[in-house]
């Protein structure tokens, strides 16, 4: 797998989707895989990436390599073109994060038409199974893991990323069971700036039903020619809004627009229709309803950034967040967490979802999906996530 190869096989630029990402710490061209590493057994596989757990040799840390294909530059293939793009994209994002509460990448290697990302290592798991099994969960643990979430995602702003997936299967742990150490994961659809028409000006509709963004359904539903009206576009805001159904399903242990109907829970998410009808929320504090209500705003200029959310009273005032256990969110949890991973696979493209719920004919959403998948990236289990999930699931 390490291959001979100690330089990249790649171009040094390609117009149409940007050149290949070059680092001088992190993409090493002195060695192969292999001599720097051991390779030891695959912990994890998708259908486009494979994951292997891999020993430093002189260090002898232990890391996850994720593999994935690269096709070759000026494949003539739209499929590879797609795919080449999709994982230069991915190496791009990633390259320069650096924060506690990001999975982060240590170097990566190019060889033999594969990549080959060394990736931090976590063995805590999901932190939804975390919380599912804790004896007692309260207000102020669903605080504690919020405040890591929007650090995280404060961060991503500020190094000019949009992560466009946050949700819970996407929060990990370092540490088995310790709340204390989420980490954001998978940043598979992840925008950077300086891509092609920026942060505030993104079109692709993409994410997780559950938690996408009304601005990124509207984003789907293309301006009549010779109308004079502006294309729907959509910016960093779409992140918040995630936030909000995370810490709305961390308060109530469902989500807040969910509905067996697709096309029918997308048009409850652009009407911003939820409630706090639900007996589970007597024992959730006014505050943090209040942060919720502010998070979930249908208008994304009216919609509180991270620097908000931190300086929001439920955030930083104890007297305000109880610390009694919340009985009943925790049973919605548990109930909900296994009917929501059986949906999760089981999914149309969401262009055509949106074109049902919108009553917009499917051919006028400018989405972007590769060709022969069944379901757009993040509906479908994603490869990055479920390689995540099975790294952090070592003993």
């Amino acid at each position: 797998m390490g291959g001979c190869c100690s330089s990249p096989a790649v171009s040094a630029a390609e117009p149409d989707y940007g050149p290949f990402p070059k680092d001088g710490q992190k993409m090493r061209t002195d060695a192969t895989l292999r001599e720097v590493y051991r390779v030891g057994g695959t912990i994890g596989a998708g259908g486009f990436s494979k994951v292997k757990i891999v020993t430093h040799r002189e260090s002898k840390k232990q890391y996850a390599c994720k593999i994935m294909s690269l096709p070759p530059a000026g494949s003539t293939s739209r499929h590879d073109r797609i795919a080449r793009r999709d994982t230069l994209r991915e190496i791009d994002t990633v390259l320069d994060l650096d924060h506690p509460k990001i999975v982060g990448m240590r170097e990566y290697f190019v060889q033999d038409d594969k990549v080959y990302l060394i990736m931090e290592l976590l063995r805590g798991g999901e932190l939804l199974d975390a919380v599912n099994t804790r004896g007692q969960y309260s207000e102020a643990d669903a605080r504690t893991i919020f405040r890591q979430l929007i650090e995280g995602v404060q961060y991503l702003h500020s190094r000019g990323v949009v992560h466009r997936d946050l949700k819970l299967d996407n929060l990990l742990l370092v540490n088995k069971g310790d709340i204390t150490t989420v980490k954001i994961a998978d940043f598979g659809i992840a925008k950077k700036e300086g891509s092609r028409g920026g942060l505030h000006a993104m079109r692709t509709v993409c994410g997780t039903s559950q938690y996408i963004a009304p601005e990124v359904i509207a984003a789907g539903k293309k301006v009549a020619p010779g109308s004079g009206a502006a294309p729907n576009v959509y910016g960093p805001a779409c992140d918040l809004w995630s936030c909000g159904v995370v810490l709305f399903m961390l308060l109530g242990g469902q989500p807040p627009f969910w509905d067996d109907s697709q096309p029918t829970m997308l048009r409850k998410i652009m009407k911003g229709s939820f409630s706090f009808a639900d007996h589970v929320w007597k024992s959730v504090s006014w505050q943090a309803k209040d942060l919720i209500s502010r998070l979930l705003v249908v208008d994304p200029a009216k919609r509180l950034t991270c620097t908000q959310v931190l300086a929001h009273r439920w955030m930083t005032s104890d007297k305000d967040v109880s610390v009694k256990p919340l009985t009943e969110t925790l049973e919605h949890m548990k109930e909900g967490s296994l009917h929501g991973r059986r949906r999760s696979g089981q999914c149309p493209h969401l262009h055509q979802v949106i074109a049902d719920a919108s009553h917009t004919a499917a051919d006028s959403l400018l989405v972007e999906t590769p060709p022969g998948t069944e379901c757009p990236p993040s509906m479908a289990p994603s490869v990055a996530h479920s390689v995540a999930h099975s790294v952090s699931e070592l003993p």
